[in-house]
């Protein structure tokens, strides 16, 4: 009878913390976000003040050798960036030093530097940032993507900046977008910067906002600066891993490798996986292209049976502190 009631109060009991690694991309406030990229500064700034209260903060090379180890607490917490803005360093940082968290920046290598914003942002703004009509066709990998669409009311870019990409799109301009986003995200690289050149050409697109560009090897530098911030492997190009030939798969892997060691003058342990996309073979060729573990994006806690190559986290949303607390739990 005692086991039957310790086992009621057991089941009954408020879950404990588990292990989360935690995935962010921006910290920023943007008019036009479909994929929820962004946390405001000052979310984010609560956000790490609930970390530093409630858990224990651990870079991701000691994340997982704990975890391998067995030896990783209950409410262990990893904090990782995907891509490379520029906000991780001009927002991010300060806030994560001055509470003393540490934190990886996962680098799509061949954007460092450039003076355009990622693709996806691109196009966001492009298409549903737009106050124009657009009747355009733009071919890309032998097919064609057409792009038509009246001139946008005040109600619908409004619409347009509370909409986000997993909800089902209900304008012209939010189905084109994700349309040409997913032709995009499964083209070649050559292919994808080629349609995107047209792109730009037909949209007649003004020049980005600083704050929305990639990262300079300058700003890297900045941000790696004192140790709490290291670099991780994010691919070159950005692809989906799974869509190429093995040998290109390698060289997106091991060049962005090469090229993150070079930004951070020290060897890269870690990757991650763009677009959450991968199987048995990407992850052969991220650990044969010596890394010693990878992220997914796969939604959840970590437990004790993970792979180290398919690392869930916890997509990040722009929350306030309860919210926050409350996807923690």
């Amino acid at each position: 009878m005692r086991g039957f009631f310790r086992r009621l109060r057991d089941r009954l009991r408020p879950p404990g913390p588990r292990p989360v690694i935690l995935m962010y991309h921006r910290v920023a406030s943007t008019s036009i976000d479909p994929w929820g990229l962004a946390v405001r500064p000052d979310h984010f700034r609560q956000h790490v003040d609930v970390l530093k209260r409630s858990r224990t903060p651990l870079a991701m090379p000691e994340f997982v050798r704990r975890l391998q180890d067995k030896t990783l607490p209950d409410n262990a917490a990893a904090v990782t960036f995907d891509d490379g803005y520029l906000d991780n360093l001009r927002e991010a940082r300060s806030h994560l030093v001055t509470a003393g968290v540490p934190a990886t920046v996962f680098l799509a290598a061949g954007a460092i530097g450039q003076a355009r914003e990622f693709w996806w942002d691109e196009i966001a703004r492009g298409i549903l940032a737009r106050r124009e009509a657009l009747d355009c066709d733009v071919a890309l990998d032998g097919s064609t993507c057409r792009l038509t669409f009246e001139a946008a009311s005040d109600d619908e870019l409004r619409e347009n900046s509370w909409w986000r990409a997993w909800q089902e799109p209900r304008t012209n301009r939010q189905r084109a977008y994700l349309e040409f986003w997913r032709q995009l995200r499964d083209a070649g690289s050559e292919e994808r910067d080629a349609a995107l050149d047209r792109f730009r050409r037909l949209c007649n697109l003004s020049q980005p906002a600083a704050s929305d560009l990639p990262m300079t090897a300058g700003d890297i530098a900045q941000l790696t600066r004192g140790g709490l911030i290291e670099i991780g492997g994010h691919t070159v190009t950005h692809p989906r891993l799974p869509l190429l030939e093995p040998h290109e798969r390698r060289r997106e892997i091991a060049e962005g490798k090469e090229r993150c060691e070079s930004l951070a003058g020290r060897p890269v342990s870690g990757f991650a996986y763009p677009h959450g996309a991968e199987d048995e073979a990407c992850r052969a060729a991220v650990r044969e292209s010596g890394f010693s573990w990878a992220c997914a994006t796969a939604n959840g806690f970590v437990l004790q049976t993970c792979d180290p190559f398919a690392l869930p986290r916890l997509f990040v949303q722009d929350w306030d502190a309860a919210a926050f607390e409350a996807a923690l739990a």
